[in-house]
């Protein structure tokens, strides 16, 4: 049934015939299958550049496609640094996960343990899973630009108000994960960039995995490009908690392979961490939110993926219904990410029952729709 479902969404023959099939695609296979997907989104979307991997029974395929620096002539390698966006915050998803694993939080834990100068009324029944899942009751898409210190911040959380009560509306925001990245690590005593590297990065060897990208990795840190200008992101409060890794495409198809089969990895805590990220807290409509992850149930047709991603739905307030107590990893999902900055885009997606996934790095910032379908298109016809 799923096979004519998917065949029916996509109309696509190729995919159709690659359901069907039982044995193992060889590496051309694969690689037939991306492009013929990747090359006209490209020229579609007028993308300079794009980096692919493809885990396919647990194993990564690579694909660069196009240039990291127009005016330099540069192409896209496996060693291209993109900004991946909001793809980060699955990283400080993993981080919190890892941050509860150790015992030095609890999901349940009032955000003003944490941070005792948000005296607020408002602050009295937050608590740390609703900053991380989007719940706290409004919190903006972005922190103001006009925040640019610790003193600022604390300014803009006293002083904002809740549309919904805690825990009963979800509304995706920076200002609402970010906040749970930041006081995750507090316990710890190091910065947030510091945990990340040390309890993240390096466990899993995301030796080109950056925060901040060092000065001996900038001439591999594309440009992005927004109205045909190169551009980087601008710095702002609690961006490396939001949206602040910058990595190649090697190094994601790690991330994404541990994600996939976490008890490959060696840490215990962080093991825990990944695990407790793709738990399911609360569902909306047929979407499920875990820590920085997105999770449907699988089999899910394209039509719901693609049009969830959507910004007029994804940036949407939408009724949270609570999963208590939360559902472990359920192994028959499709998790998924997207992550824009100003001259970037990203989209990753796996399905840990098949060993199968996808990252899409682009130096330019398009349309989730178009991300989520092409990814969707490649996974369905490597079935």
């Amino acid at each position: 049934m799923m096979k004519k479902t998917l065949c029916g969404v996509l109309m696509l023959t190729a995919s159709c015939s690659a359901l069907a099939a039982t044995k193992a695609l060889t590496e051309q296979q694969i690689a037939q299958t991306v492009n013929q997907t990747i090359e006209p989104l490209l020229k579609e979307q007028n993308i300079p550049g794009m980096a692919v991997a493809v885990i396919y029974q647990g194993k990564p395929y690579y694909f660069t496609y196009g240039q990291a620096d127009i005016a330099k002539n540069l192409p896209v390698t496996k060693e291209t640094l993109f900004e991946l966006g909001s793809v980060s915050k699955t990283f400080t998803g993993v981080l919190g996960g890892d941050s509860v694993a150790r015992g030095e939080i609890k999901l349940s834990d009032p955000a003003t343990k944490y941070w005792p100068a948000l005296t607020g009324k408002q602050w009295k029944d937050i608590n740390l899973l609703q900053l991380a899942t989007y719940t706290a009751g409004g919190l903006p898409l972005q922190v103001p630009d006009e925040v640019t210190s610790q003193a600022s911040l604390l300014h803009f959380y006293q002083n904002w108000q809740p549309q919904w009560a805690p825990g009963s509306t979800r509304l995706y925001a920076n200002a609402s994960i970010g906040l749970f990245g930041a006081l995750a690590v507090k316990p710890s005593g190091m910065s947030f960039e510091e945990a990340m590297s040390r309890r993240v990065f390096q466990p899993l060897n995301l030796v080109h995995t950056w925060i901040k990208v060092p000065a001996s990795e900038e001439h591999n840190y594309a440009w992005g490009y927004r109205n045909d200008k190169p551009v980087h992101v601008s710095p702002g409060m609690l961006d490396a908690e939001a949206y602040g890794v910058k990595t190649t495409i090697e190094d994601m198809a790690s991330w994404l392979q541990a994600n996939i089969k976490p008890e490959q990895v060696d840490s215990a805590t962080l093991r825990k961490g990944i695990e407790l990220a793709q738990s399911r807290y609360w569902r909306i409509g047929s979407m499920y939110q875990g820590l920085g992850w997105e999770m449907h149930n699988w089999p899910v047709d394209a039509k719901t993926v693609v049009n969830g991603s959507d910004n007029k739905v994804a940036l949407s307030p939408q009724t949270a219904t609570a999963i208590e107590p939360p559902a472990p990893v359920v192994k028959t999902s499709w998790v998924h990410k997207t992550g824009s900055t100003g001259g970037f885009g990203t989209y990753v997606a796996f399905i840990p029952e098949q060993q199968l996934g996808i990252v899409m790095m682009a130096n330019k910032s398009y349309p989730n729709p178009e991300r989520v379908k092409a990814g969707y298109k490649i996974l369905a016809a490597l079935q």
